[in-house]
Formats: structure tokens, sequence, C-alpha cells
């Protein structure tokens, strides 16, 4: 019997690993569709959503505006508009002011953070992201969606086998011996992997990077290196080094620790998170690794917008507030 249960056991664990292995393997041959080749230009918002999702979006509009003087961060994350400050064209930006406007007394960071991160403007931007090929759209996932489903069930199964293995000793049926402790230790660990990959596969499969989104800011790194910053426009010096780099690059440290405040990205240390990058994991930070926004790097790479290793980019435009009109160029090729 304790030989039968430990067999059991580990074919439990056994089955919640190949369906975990089936989940990753559904969403990579998703997202490692190769790039299209064609080169892309992207904005400081749009770098930020492709690097960080919606909170890094907002985070950059949130710099952009506070050192253009068009709002005040004070003590407490404490953010509120400045009287007679010109309005913003850039949908972002507008947004925040908009939101701060119809609120006395303004919010706090993290609250305005939580009231826009679903505002049309920054669907807006996903839309267009997606259409570009440069985060995938959510269908396309159906068949990682279902395997992920089987997860539950299989963990669901492996509560019930716990169950009767503390069943089994209750009626007399099963002596807790080296094979029924083995079982139960198969059986809890199949538990927790289950529920943790469903959890984990829940945030890799929302707002994933394909691999041509993943080259797109490897581009716009290697032009935009940390800590160099052009002086060309607000977009350019704020906005661009904030989208692909954090908070922690805005330039200004106590302007950093209050934006960051209740940010669970938001490490004024060193990097505040990167939509995401190395590994297999929307979260790195806050959305894991690989090719889901909010973690590390994407390393070296080509891009035709302006041969070798970086791509040339300009400034095209600028807001009123002197917000995030400038363009940062990446390819995909």
């Amino acid at each position: 019997m304790d030989f039968i249960l430990l067999l059991a056991g580990m074919g439990m664990l056994f089955l919640v690993s190949m369906i975990e292995q089936s989940v990753g393997k559904a969403r990579r041959k998703v997202s490692e569709v190769p790039p299209s080749g064609v080169p892309h230009r992207l904005d400081s918002y749009e770098l930020a959503y492709l690097s960080g999702g919606p909170r890094r979006t907002i985070n950059t509009a949130l710099a952009v505006l506070a050192t253009a003087g068009a709002i005040r961060v004070s003590r407490g994350s404490h953010v509120t508009p400045v009287h007679g400050a010109p309005p913003s064209p850039v949908p972002i930006e507008r947004a925040v002011l908009t939101a701060l406007a119809a609120r006395p007394g303004g919010y706090r960071a993290a609250e305005l953070r939580r009231a826009l991160q679903t505002h049309p403007a920054l669907t807006d931007l996903a839309s267009g992201l997606e259409g570009r090929g440069l985060i995938m759209r959510q269908h396309a996932f159906a068949a990682a969606w279902k395997r992920r489903e089987l997860l539950q069930v299989a963990g669901i199964l492996a509560v019930g086998f716990l169950v009767l293995l503390v069943a089994l000793v209750v009626i007399g049926e099963a002596n807790i011996a080296l094979g029924w402790v083995g079982a139960m230790v198969f059986g809890l660990v199949a538990v927790i992997s289950a529920f943790a990959g469903y959890a984990k596969h829940g945030r890799l499969l929302r707002n994933v990077v394909t691999r041509e989104g993943r080259e797109v800011l490897r581009s716009a790194r290697l032009y935009h290196p940390r800590g160099v910053r052009n002086q060309s426009s607000l977009s350019m010096a704020v906005g661009v080094p904030v989208a692909l780099y954090g908070l922690a690059d805005v330039g200004d440290p106590m302007l950093c620790d209050e934006l960051s405040a209740g940010d669970p990205g938001g490490d004024c240390a060193g990097a505040c998170g990167t939509y995401s990058g190395g590994g297999e994991s929307y979260g790195g930070s806050d959305f894991g690794g690989g090719d889901s926004y909010g973690g590390s790097d994407f390393g070296s790479g080509s891009s035709s917008c302006g041969g070798g290793s970086s791509s040339s980019c300009s400034s095209s435009s600028s807001s009123s507030c002197g917000g995030g009109g400038g363009s940062s160029c990446g390819s995909s090729s």
C-alpha cells in the first residue's frame, strides 16, 4: 500500500510538471514569432508601455509633467495640478491633468496610477502596439489559457489526493510510514506547484511583449544608454529615460521617492522594474521576466534606423507642458 501511495504521489507531481511545461511551450510558440523586419518609431509613452505596461506609462507622464511644472508632487506622494499650467495635447498627459482637475485636493501617486490604469488613453496605446505586432493580442494565447486551466484541475486533484492520504490513516487502512510520508510530500509539492504555476502563467499571458517588441526595446536602450541624457527636449531628457529604465532615471531623487511611494516596482535605488526581460517569467517587477513587460534589459542587437547597433532618433514634437511628444526609434530587424 505504501509503495502504491508513493507512486501515486510521484505521478501527481509529474502530471503537474507536464501541464505547466505545456503552458509555457504554448505561450512561447506564439510570442517567439520571428520579427517582421519593419522599423518602428515609438514615442516615449509607447516605449514606456512596452517596457513597463500601464504603471510605467503613468509614471513617465507624472515625471514629465512634474519636471515641466504642470503638476506639483508634495511630501507624502501627493499630486496636485498647478493652476494656470497649459493643457497638453498628449493623451496620457491630458488624462493625468484631467483626473487631477476633477478631484479637489488631488491624488496620491499610487491612487492616481490605480485610477488611470484602464483609461482609454492607455488602452488605445496598447491597441496601437498590438496592431504593430509589438504586444501579443490576448486571443492569440487561447491554447495556452486552456492548458492553464488544466493546472487548476490538477491542483484540485492533488488536494483530493492529500485528503485521501489523511483519510486512509484515520480509518486505519494506511500507516504513517516512510511510503506514506513520501506520498504526502509529493502531494504537497504538487499542490503548491499547480496553484503557483496557475498564478504565474496568469500574469505571463497578459500583455506579453513579442520578440519583435523586445528587439525594439533593445534598439532603444542601445541608442539611449542609461545615464546619458538627450537635452533636446523634455521628452527626450526625462520621458525616454523613465520610459526605458524607470523612475530611478528621472534625475531627481526626491521626485523619484515621492512618485514611487506605493509603487510595487518603484525602487529608486536602481531601475524601477522594466512589460520585462531575460528569463521565462507583463512581470519582472510587476507584470516576471521573459516576454512580459516589467523585467531586465534585453541585451544588444541591431537597428535599421541608424545602422549598426543604434537607432536614429529625433524629437518630432513636444507638448505645451514639455511632454511626451519626442520620438525614439527602435528596429525589429
